[in-house]
């Protein structure tokens, strides 16, 4: 028979020491779901300050002041004198409806010069989205034109103009957006060859660069870079200084980036730190 060493525990000791488990998976707990409670409130208020979150979660500044500094350490939240403001918020999908009244002047003096870039009889690849959409009403007064396109309304609208050769890719169709986009729509990409991609952007970081709220629309944007001769950004400055949840590409992929006086001098100025071309109409 083997030899076992049993050692003697003193009375109470092993009911202590769950007792300190216990208590500790409870802190825990409290923990995780007042650093959520937190952000909730910054959702919903876009900013707070220490005294006024502590009162309301009936807990102290210093507490609070610990879970601000784990939420800004994992990106989340930016520290401010006495509170803090939600950072660098994904993005999310905007209805179509909603995003085409937005910017109306804006995109519109983007897409005039987007389509002075076109070369009388090119093949242009117009990506879905409103300024895009705004580009293709312009189409219409060029002598002849090959637009392939991801929107079902883009592609519907130019359907009118005989002079105006168009090809949908197809594939799933995003009930939001109207977007074409899935393996189907990267597939018809891959067969065709243009002059100029203008791609469209719900998001644009000059560090993380384009980035959207699907993975499915990531591959189709992709082969439209890969299909084109040049690539050019037209986006209007609301999407500057966002970040979505799958990444793109980098701004450095681009030819061009045109967008509109209300954009952020210091974003600016950092894309032409990288050598990029910017247009700002």
């Amino acid at each position: 028979m083997n030899n076992i060493m049993v050692l003697n525990e003193p009375k109470g000791t092993s009911n202590n020491i769950n007792e300190q488990i216990y208590i500790s998976k409870v802190n825990d707990m409290l923990q995780a779901e007042r650093r959520n409670l937190i952000v909730e409130y910054m959702n919903s208020h876009g900013k707070l300050v220490v005294e006024d979150i502590a009162k309301e979660l009936n807990t102290s500044p210093m507490t609070i002041r610990r879970d601000l500094k784990y939420l800004e350490d994992n990106n989340i939240i930016k520290r401010t004198h006495g509170g803090a403001v939600l950072h660098n918020i994904l993005t999310d999908e905007m209805p179509y409806k909603q995003k085409s009244k937005k910017y109306i002047a804006e995109k519109n003096r983007i897409a005039g010069f987007a389509v002075s870039l076109i070369p009388e009889g090119g093949t242009i690849i117009l990506d879905a989205g409103t300024t895009n959409m705004e580009i293709a009403k312009l189409l219409k007064d060029l002598n002849k034109v090959k637009v392939i396109t991801t929107d079902l309304m883009i592609a519907a609208y130019l359907s009118q103009y005989k002079h105006i050769e168009i090809y949908c890719t197809g594939g799933l169709i995003e009930g939001l957006t109207g977007a074409c986009s899935g393996s189907k729509a990267r597939e018809f990409l891959e067969t065709i060859h243009a002059d100029i991609a203008f791609l469209g952007a719900s998001a644009i970081d000059v560090q993380l660069g384009l980035s959207s709220p699907t993975i499915e629309k990531v591959e189709v944007k992709q082969q439209m870079i890969k299909s084109a001769e040049k690539i050019i950004l037209v986006a209007d400055h609301g999407k500057f200084g966002k970040k979505s949840f799958a990444k793109i590409c980098s701004l450095n992929q681009f030819d061009y980036i045109i967008t509109d006086s209300g954009i952020d001098k210091e974003i600016v100025n950092e894309i032409k730190l990288k050598g990029i071309k910017i247009e700002i109409v």
